[in-house]
């Protein structure tokens, strides 16, 4: 074994190793591609999903600023008269003044409704079904090829496949010790055919980690309990903790915005992002609070608060918490590239369409190195009828 990672070290092409290589990553790309081509770019338009649902409901998501906003209570309560049937899931709060809040709701169907609310005048600006809208389609599409479970699955396995293929792709652009450098170049006077093919290969190596890490973080909703115990074994400590239960279940609540306040009161500096309503008798209110200091766009803390008595039960900052949670808790806003700020997402863009670049430029290369040389042959070898005609006419007496 370590003779051949020396010989891989030095003269790659020289060794069997690198035949299995190609096979591995030219079979997943070619069985796969297509399918990779069709996650990345949805992924690549859902990154900017917070922009598109405003693009979805124009008119609907800006307010003109007219003091300080309606209490939380009160919006809710009109909010109710006008849609009685809707159960209340949470209440989204955008971080501009003109913004208009969203409040989301199930309805008696079990449709997922997000409202968008004038704070300041407590007037229903409209509303989205997002069971039957465009942009959740294209979301279903990335995230389960809408197919739910086992879509979820398969799209698991075909990322798992795009690790297996974007690896040995990392491997087969290595050329050994002494020419590893000319896997940088990109020879822009080069024939096209040269250039698809240093596209595939200095665009496969560049994107290899965010491919990488988009792959791996996308099976992640496949498998939560799975990637929940490796990183709970890797770290030697939880990698989930489970949100503490109201200590009066089914009592009378109390106002939103005292729970929204005392919340905001055990994070100092803190500014609201959601209140997300109990699921279920027993369940908690959870706030999402982000701190000036959050690389995310949201925020990464949690405060849970008692219905009942307005209590504050836990306040789960990200930096406090054990490394298994935070690997967990992460993984959702690093797939999203909503960590980092407009340059991640910008990034995360060119990545999620870097899969389609690759199985088209992969495509070409195939053509260019076996399919034209085969239909070429064919195309030049003479038919039955043309070897008939060259015979020489044969003769009477010959």
């Amino acid at each position: 074994m370590d003779s051949t990672i020396r010989r891989f070290w030095q003269t790659p092409r020289k060794t069997a190793a690198r035949w299995w290589i190609l096979q591995i990553h030219f079979y997943a790309g070619v069985i796969a591609g297509l399918l990779w081509t069709v996650v990345g770019v949805t992924g690549s338009a859902i990154v900017f999903v917070p922009e598109l649902r405003r693009l979805e409901v124009p008119g609907w998501t800006r307010v003109q600023p007219g003091g300080p906003a309606l209490p939380i209570e009160t919006l809710v309560e009109r909010y109710h008269r006008e849609r009685p049937t809707e159960r209340m899931h949470s209440i989204y709060f955008d971080f501009k003044p003109d913004w208009a809040w969203n409040f989301r709701t199930i309805a008696a169907n079990g449709d997922r409704i997000h409202s968008f609310v004038d704070p300041y005048r407590g007037k229903l600006l409209g509303s989205v079904d997002y069971n039957h809208s465009a942009l959740q389609w294209v979301y279903d599409l990335h995230s389960e090829l809408q197919n739910q479970k086992p879509g979820l699955k398969a799209n698991a396995w075909f990322a798992f496949a795009l690790v297996a293929a974007s690896t040995s792709g990392l491997l087969l652009w290595w050329r050994g010790r002494h020419y590893w450098k000319l896997g940088f170049e990109y020879r822009v006077q080069a024939s096209w055919k040269r250039q698809i093919w240093d596209l595939h290969n200095l665009g496969g190596f560049c994107f290899y980690l965010p491919l990488l890490l988009l792959s791996l973080s996308g099976a992640y909703y496949a498998f939560e309990p799975v990637y929940a115990s490796i990183a709970a074994a890797l770290t030697r400590g939880p990698a989930e903790i489970a949100p503490p239960k109201a200590t009066q279940p089914g009592a009378v609540r109390r106002s939103l915005d005292e729970i929204q306040q005392n919340a905001l009161s055990a994070l100092p500096g803190s500014a609201p992002s959601m209140i997300v309503f109990p699921a279920k008798r027993g369940d908690a209110f959870t706030l999402r609070l982000r701190l000036p200091s959050d690389p995310h766009r949201i925020g990464m803390n949690w405060v849970y608060v008692d219905p009942s008595t307005a209590r504050v039960l836990r306040v789960d900052t990200f930096d406090q918490q054990p490394l298994g949670v935070k690997i967990i808790r992460l993984i959702t806003p690093l797939h999203y590239g909503t960590i980092g700020g407009l340059a991640t997402r910008i990034l995360w863009v060119a990545t999620g369409l870097m899969p389609g670049i690759l199985f088209v430029t992969s495509l070409l290369m195939w053509w260019n190195r076996v399919l034209s040389k085969k239909w070429r042959r064919r195309a030049s070898a003479p038919t039955a009828v043309q070897e008939e005609a060259s015979l020489p006419i044969a003769r009477g007496g010959d």
